[in-house]
């Protein structure tokens, strides 16, 4: 640096420099250490050294992982951290017998000052869980605003995440709790008090499906602050409970007034149409729905026989990963579950192997009354990893007569179109179809193709 240079960096008032560097630990990779770029800049002045060492709040992200070097760095932060509330984040996957009293005891010493604290950790033996769940018990969570626990549970020699004898233990009802993700993981019934503060709530798992049926729902409907909620099957391969429509058991109603965001990702047929029919969110604004393609014993679900419920008017972007492969007797039904239980959906993603039959249910079966997505002025086609899974052509004559349809409705135009074409498909076809879509946009620079892989 010039001395001119120099004389601007100290001049700058501490609590400026401070905020600036608090930037340099919030742009980082999860994949990397929050300190991989503060530490370089820190070490290119003396004066930006001495001014991050005498501030507690730059070191206040403690990271553990499987590398013995991250303990030492995380003593470090501790002792220049002062009396800051702590984010902490344990990733140990290996050797847990060897590191488990060392863990324990960090985390009972930061305890009353950790503001999040995120767990990916990998047990062996039941022994293990159990003292590290009678340890979480004693732990003081007065500060704590959000935890994330992902367990791996393993017996030595066996393959597959085991299900866990106790449920994870949460603070009291006086705790700031407010985010929580669990991952492999279930929640105690005795735990509603500090439930109904939550504003989100992530579940993922292939086991928790094994609670009873009305333990989850019970738990969803004591969470009843949430603005954001996602069930997830991480794993799931085989439906563990399979109800026809009207078979479905009945369940406490749901109602979240302050719900923003439901994601329900590689659930059930049965799991995804219980929660959307017994939910009453009036603010709901973003829905996202994935169920697994090659799941055993899933039902055959009827969709028109499910229940008839007020649709959620206030959603503005729909987010359709993967249509049940299931339902292929009744993929119309699923197409117009959706048109009427979100009828005012702005935004929509479809995958580009599932768009067609959706796209032809919503154009083709006028003698059910169905809203025709009026407000409708983005639909995106998402093709895996960039490849054309399906004949392009297919796709366009296909996204052709749903734009037809719409334009028949007296629907407005679309604002933007994302779909592919492929070199390896029929191109003169293509070329066809793409001129005849360009017309339905609202204009040509509406229309977004982008190249794709047979």
């Amino acid at each position: 640096m010039e001395d001119g240079q120099k004389t601007t960096i100290l001049t700058i008032p501490p609590e400026v420099t401070v905020n600036i560097l608090e930037y340099l630990l919030a742009d980082h990779t999860p994949s990397k250490s929050p300190y991989a770029n503060l530490l370089p800049v820190t070490q290119t002045s003396t004066h930006l050294r001495q001014t991050a060492l005498s501030a507690p709040a730059l070191w206040s992200k403690i990271e553990i992982n499987d590398k013995p070097a991250s303990f030492n760095f995380a003593k470090l932060c501790l002792s220049r951290s002062g009396n800051h509330k702590l984010d902490i984040s344990i990733r140990v996957l290996k050797k847990m017998e060897a590191k488990i009293k060392g863990l324990l005891a960090l985390l009972q010493y930061v305890s009353p000052r950790t503001r999040s604290l995120s767990m990916k950790l990998s047990f062996t033996g039941v022994g293990q869980w159990e003292v590290w769940w009678d340890s979480l018990e004693a732990l003081d969570y007065r500060a704590l605003e959000a935890l994330n626990f992902e367990v791996w549970h393993r017996e030595v020699g066996t393959a597959g995440t085991m299900a866990l004898s106790n449920a994870i233990p949460l603070p009291d009802q006086t705790s700031p709790l407010r985010s929580l993700s669990l991952v492999h993981a279930s929640l105690q019934l005795s735990d509603s008090p500090v439930l109904s503060n939550l504003t989100i709530l992530k579940l993922s798992s292939a086991s928790f499906w094994d609670w009873p049926y009305f333990d989850l729902f019970e738990v969803l409907r004591n969470s009843t602050a949430l603005e954001e909620l996602e069930l997830r099957g991480v794993g799931l391969r085989e439906c563990r409970r399979s109800y026809s429509a009207s078979q479905l058991p009945a369940v406490p109603r749901l109602e979240h007034p302050n719900l923003r965001r439901l994601s329900l990702i590689a659930v059930e047929n049965n799991m995804l149409a219980r929660v959307l029919t017994s939910l009453t969110a009036p603010n709901l604004e973003t829905v996202s729905l994935d169920t697994p393609d090659e799941l055993k014993n899933d039902v055959e679900l009827v969709w028109d026989d499910l229940p008839q419920v007020a649709p959620f008017s206030t959603v503005r972007s729909l987010f359709v990963t993967n249509r049940p492969s299931s339902i292929s007797p009744h993929q119309d039904q699923y197409a117009h579950f959706l048109a009427k239980m979100f009828p005012g959906v702005e935004e929509l993603e479809l995958p580009v192997a599932r768009c067609g039959s959706m796209f032809m249910a919503w154009a083709e079966h006028v003698q059910i009354a169905i809203n025709p997505w009026k407000d409708l002025r983005s639909v995106v086609l998402n093709y895996p990893d960039g490849l054309c899974v399906i004949w392009a052509q297919d796709v366009l004559s296909e996204t052709l007569c749903f734009l037809v349809a719409r334009k028949r409705q007296d629907s407005p135009p679309l604002e933007r179109l994302h779909l592919g074409v492929c070199s390896r498909c029929p191109s003169s076809g293509q070329d066809f179809l793409l001129s005849r879509i360009q017309k339905l946009m609202r204009s040509k620079a509406d229309l977004q193709v982008s190249e794709v892989s047979h």
